[in-house]
C-alpha cells in the first residue's frame, strides 16, 4: 500500500509553461531494480539519473555534490538503511530534493511511518506498485524546478 504526503511547501507553485531538466538520484543496492529505476528515468521527457549509489556514504557525497530535484532510495541497504541515509543528509546540511521516494520489498507500516517521518513524499512496494514510480516522476517533471523543501524537525 502507497500513500503520498499530502500539501506542498507553502508558497510553491506551478507553472506549466516552463519546465526544468527533472534530475534524479537513486539509491538501490540491487543492480536489476537499480537498472530498471535507471530505465524508467530514461522514459521521461527531460530527465535524467545525475547519480546513482549503492550504499550510504556514496549516496550521501553523491546527493551532496549532484542535488537532484529529485531522490529515489530503497529502505534496505548495503550498511545501512535509506532511513538512516534521510537522517544523515538532514543531519549533514544536504539540501533536500524536492521530492523523495521511497521503494522498498519491506513495505511494512513502521517502515512507512520511519520514512513518512524523515521526510519522503512517496512510500511504494516495489513487488506491487513500482509503476507509481514513473507516475509520480512524469507528474513531477512537468513542474519548475522549486525550492527544496526543508527537511521535517526531529
Amino acid at each position: 500500500m502507497s500513500w503520498t504526503r499530502g500539501a506542498r511547501a507553502k508558497g510553491s507553485h506551478v507553472s506549466r509553461c516552463e519546465t526544468q531538466e527533472l534530475t534524479v538520484y537513486i539509491v538501490e543496492d540491487s543492480s536489476p531494480v537499480r537498472e530498471r529505476l535507471v530505465e524508467t528515468v530514461r522514459e521521461i521527457p527531460n530527465s535524467r539519473v545525475v547519480g546513482e549509489a549503492e550504499a550510504i556514504p556514496e549516496a550521501l557525497e553523491g546527493v551532496r555534490n549532484s542535488h537532484p530535484r529529485v531522490l529515489i532510495l530503497d529502505v534496505q541497504l548495503r550498511g545501512g538503511s535509506g532511513i538512516r541515509l534521510l537522517k544523515q543528509m538532514r543531519a549533514a546540511g544536504v539540501n533536500r530534493p524536492e521530492l523523495v521516494i521511497v521503494v522498498t520489498n519491506y513495505p511494512t507500516e513502521d517502515y512507512r511511518q520511519a520514512s513518512r517521518d524523515c521526510g519522503a513524499d512517496h512510500f511504494f512496494d516495489k513487488a506491487s506498485e513500482f509503476d507509481k514510480v514513473r507516475d509520480v516522476l512524469i507528474r513531477h517533471g512537468g513542474r519548475t524546478g522549486g525550492s527544496a523543501s526543508s527537511w521535517p524537525t526531529a
